[in-house]
């Protein structure tokens, strides 16, 4: 696989295939909790992001922020829940799973919105044992047809 958004690729394509099976009622969940997180953590996370890396890796890191969020954008639209917040949730999930480890806690604060869905997200989850588990096992396909339902 070409690493184009970085060392963490492979978690990013995984991240965009199970960003497919959320449902509509996980959606508007993701952009509830994003609207009540706090803004300065946000704000502060991305400074963070921005500070520990190159430029190259910032490249990097918005593309995959970019990828995530005009698939957010189909998967809403599919879902009817077109809601900015959920698109925005999932642009700084991305940022958080390609900058990786590089950020500290500030993982923690750009995945939380998603980690309510999606737990694997959350850091403590990638840590078990050297296994690296970022996002869930794909779902049988009875349970993918009906995460996909309207």
């Amino acid at each position: 696989m070409k690493s184009i958004f970085g060392p963490h690729t492979g978690r990013i394509a995984s991240f965009l295939t199970d960003l497919q099976n959320l449902s509509a009622d996980q959606i508007s969940r993701v952009a509830d909790t994003w609207k009540q997180a706090s803004n300065t953590e946000r704000v502060r996370a991305w400074a963070e992001l921005y500070r520990t890396s190159s430029e190259d890796q910032r490249y990097r890191i918005r593309a995959a922020a970019s990828s995530a969020r005009a698939e957010a954008m189909t998967i809403a639209y599919s879902r009817h829940r077109p809601d900015w917040a959920f698109w925005t949730a999932v642009w700084d999930a991305a940022a958080a799973i390609a900058a990786g480890e590089q950020i500290g806690r500030n993982y923690d604060v750009l995945t939380a919105p998603l980690a309510a869905v999606m737990p694997p997200l959350a850091r403590g989850a990638t840590e078990q044992a050297g296994v690296e588990h970022v996002v869930p096992a794909q779902p049988s396909a009875p349970d993918r047809r009906e995460a996909r339902a309207p």
